[in-house]
């Protein structure tokens, strides 16, 4: 009773207020500048898969990520035909120059992939099904396949390209990541070059710096010409640097649980977007004497947590109830995500908790995902499950914790990371099962290795290709190898006088990023307080 009568002063007191909290629709993509100036300058906070992300904005592919049902669209390349199963035909853009402002054109395509096939990533089957490409003419290529593969277009948004002058420093080298830019230099054909810092797979600079190449194909972008990029930071300093004060972050991610201080402040507006990525929790099957090696407290574990009560008090519903581990937003799984949606659990109640009852589990993490992990330790705590956590603000140390598993036999028994849709296909979350990838910490799977071989070879458009799929999810299911979360929106916070939409894939269009001229790095004067009003939250909508 006291608790309804507090609500309802509260309540009175807010209506009756002289000065009550109002809030405006954002106007800032009104009055965005078109055109690059010198001083513009925005600075970004990117935790996850910096190394990937950053690459996307200095190098240059054959086609890239896009938001489109498949998944990519051109770019260095205009136009592709499939001669046969094993034959590709590649068109090239004649406007498309590297960063030190030689000329791109089939020679260099040729050499690059001379270069990647003597050290190429090793977390899917490019490897193996590669065997040489050729030139036809100054603008034309061919690739040549030893076996059908149907990821090749998938794989090509990640063979990036760089200048003769990279080759002589560095090279490409077999890897679980994709090829990595170690050094600033002039070596991309993006739309930014990397001035300062670098960013591999596992070791990244605090602060990289990029700038806007003058070279660069598409019309008037990049908008912005520097842009700063923090790959470590706390929680803490996130919020507050973009919340509190001007001019120490533009774009951030951040927790689903700070929703609140970003719509409420001055400086920032909150920005809510569809993504096809997830939250991927692994369970540690390599360590010794593991109790998740039991199929049974696999599924256990699953069918302790409650998604719609994570959804609403820990997603702040800014997620949607998933069935398996690949997002339940994304093409591929969208259909069969919707037919299990309401699956029965496999165990009782009391059945949980006999199962599950006294389980300890280490849990290895980054500070960002913690408001996720303390609501699945609530859930589990009701079944006498008890986590205990390795915390860190640095991606690349949970990444290294994985990476290193095979070798060392780390102690950890559950470890997240977001994954984001790195290549428009589900292998995006399927490579987390393939033990050859080294992103895996499961047990040979003799079954998974078969079929995995399968879907190497399927066109993402054939029946056969959609059948596969859903077969590997059922199975991935009923093996419970990962713990499966709700599929999440991207949450960002985003300085007012900022115009982004982000992309639904692993990459951060900022080519596309405007400022209006009430932003920092271009203002003149002191902020008008009519800039200071609060905003209603952005939703990005896609078709």
């Amino acid at each position: 009773m006291h608790k309804i009568f507090f609500t309802l002063i509260l309540t009175i007191s807010f209506l009756f207020s002289s000065n009550p909290i109002s809030y405006e629709h954002d106007n800032s993509k009104d009055i965005a500048i078109k055109q690059r100036i010198k001083s513009s300058h925005l600075k970004v906070y990117m935790p996850t898969l910096p190394y990937f992300n950053i690459l996307s904005l200095i190098n240059g592919t054959l086609v890239r990520l896009s938001d489109s049902n498949k998944g990519w669209e051109y770019y260095l390349a205009y136009k592709h035909k499939k001669v046969d199963a094993l034959t590709y035909d590649f068109w090239l853009r004649k406007d498309v120059r590297f960063q030190d402002g030689s000329t791109f054109n089939a020679d260099s395509v040729v050499e690059n992939f001379k270069h990647f096939i003597k050290g190429p990533f090793l977390y899917s089957n490019i490897h193996n099904a590669l065997d040489y490409v050729e030139k036809i003419d100054e603008y034309k290529i061919r690739i040549h396949l030893k076996v059908p593969y149907g990821m090749l277009l998938n794989d090509l948004c990640v063979i990036n390209f760089y200048t003769n002058d990279y080759y002589k420093k560095y090279n490409w080298r077999p890897s679980y990541t994709a090829q990595n830019t170690k050094a600033a230099g002039l070596y991309g054909a993006g739309p930014y070059i990397l001035e300062e810092g670098y960013a591999t797979g596992l070791t990244q600079s605090k602060k990289i710096v990029l700038k806007a190449n003058p070279y660069y194909f598409e019309k008037n972008k990049p908008y912005v010409e520097k842009i700063t990029i923090y790959t470590q930071l706390t929680n803490k300093e996130v919020i507050d640097k973009i919340s509190k004060k001007e001019g120490e972050l533009d774009i951030a991610y951040i927790p689903f649980d700070k929703k609140t201080e970003i719509v409420n402040s001055k400086y920032a507006k909150l920005l809510i977007s569809p993504s096809n990525g997830t939250f991927l929790v692994h369970m540690n099957l390599l360590k010794k004497n593991s109790k998740l090696k039991n199929q049974k407290v696999r599924q256990a574990l699953n069918d302790a947590i409650d998604q719609e009560r994570l959804i609403k008090f820990v997603f702040k519903n800014e997620a949607k109830i998933s069935p398996f581990l690949l997002s339940s937003n994304a093409y591929y799984s969208k259909e069969i995500s919707k037919k299990y949606l309401n699956r029965k659990p496999r165990f009782s109640q009391k059945e949980l908790k006999s199962i599950l009852n006294g389980l300890e589990l280490k849990v290895v993490t980054q500070d960002r995902f913690m408001f996720i992990c303390r609501g699945i330790e609530y859930q589990l705590s009701k079944y006498g499950v008890k986590l205990n956590y390795f915390i860190t603000s640095d991606e690349k140390v949970v990444l290294k914790r994985l990476f290193d598993n095979k070798e060392k036999n780390y102690d950890w028994d559950l470890l997240i990371w977001g994954d984001e849709d790195w290549n428009g296909h589900p292998w995006t979350g399927f490579f987390t099962l393939y033990p050859q990838s080294g992103w895996s910490s499961i047990l040979e799977d003799k079954f998974l290795d078969k079929e995995f071989h399968k879907l190497f070879k399927l066109d993402i458009s054939s029946k056969e290709f959609k059948k596969e799929v859903n077969k590997l999810l059922l199975y991935s299911y009923d093996k419970a190898y990962t713990l499966v979360l709700p599929s999440a929106n991207i949450v960002l916070a985003l300085n007012k006088e900022v115009v982004y939409k982000p992309s639904k894939m692993a990459i951060f269009p900022l080519w596309n990023a405007q400022i209006t001229p009430y932003h920092w790095s271009v203002r003149k004067k002191e902020l008008p307080k009519e800039r200071l009003k609060y905003f209603y939250p952005i939703r990005v909508k896609y078709e």
